[in-house]
């Protein structure tokens, strides 16, 4: 899975199955580790069939100039999406039907994207 910002507005994030050639695309590499008090790495709490994801261990601001804009969950069959505005909070709940998750990625609209393997 490919991730994608424009060059121009960093608020637009693209998700691709394949690499995308084209000369107004930055792709992005998912950061794993936060150095800055843990706003980043989702943290992810599978109960049952729920898979629940809160955006840092320290809750991550939601302003509209820099807000979680996008919680991405990853599973062996397909890729479902949340999308955040400012007035929502860094967290969302995935329904898993008959299906493994893989990882759960975040797009900050200031840090880029960030990522959290899933071990079960």
């Amino acid at each position: 899975m490919y991730f994608y910002t424009t060059k121009e507005n960093k608020k637009i994030l693209l998700i691709s199955s394949e690499l995308v050639n084209d000369s107004n695309l930055v792709l992005l590499n998912a950061n794993t580790n936060d150095a800055a008090i843990e706003k980043h790495v989702p943290v992810v709490t599978i109960d049952g069939n729920k898979v629940n994801v809160f955006v840092g261990e320290v809750v991550h601001p939601m302003l509209e100039e820099h807000l979680i804009s996008h919680i991405i969950l990853e599973t062996n069959k397909e890729v479902k999406i949340v999308k955040l505005t400012h007035n929502d909070e860094p967290k969302a709940e995935f329904i898993l039907n008959d299906e493994k998750p893989i990882a759960v990625y975040e797009y900050c609209s200031l840090h880029s994207l960030w990522k959290k393997e899933i071990n079960e």
